[in-house]
């Protein structure tokens, strides 16, 4: 009499068990590995700036303060804005620019050269 076990324990291969007790895993499917390659090409050749769309930061973040400045800076200012920052943000794709976004732009300007802002102040000053 045979044991009915023995073909478990017959020399370790266990190979023809697994193919008959589980479904054969399917195999991994490569991802492609030339979609990079081909998309930075593409990013690269298109010298069209992609669209920026809705402004840099909510409005609800804006805390307002008046600026007392002459009525000839103020005119001056709003012409730059409509002649050369909105011209330049729209060549850039950006249509639908926030005036605070203008205003927080120039203030991080004067930010980052407080020393240029001292220099303009003396100079009214000693007109």
């Amino acid at each position: 009499m045979t044991n009915p076990f023995d073909d478990l324990e017959s020399d370790g291969d266990t190979d023809g068990q697994e193919e008959t007790d589980t479904e054969p895993e399917p195999e991994p499917v490569p991802e492609p590995t030339t979609q990079p390659t081909r998309s930075i090409p593409e990013q690269a050749t298109n010298p069209e700036p992609k669209p920026e769309s809705g402004p840099a930061f909510e409005y609800n973040e804006v805390q307002q303060k008046p600026f007392y400045a002459r009525a000839e800076t103020v005119a001056n200012f709003e012409n730059s804005i409509r002649t050369t920052i909105i011209p330049q943000l729209a060549e850039a794709g950006v249509l639908d620019e926030e005036m605070r976004e203008i205003h927080d732009a120039v203030l991080r300007l004067a930010n980052e050269q407080p020393e240029r802002v001292a220099e303009l102040v003396l100079e009214e000053r000693r007109r």
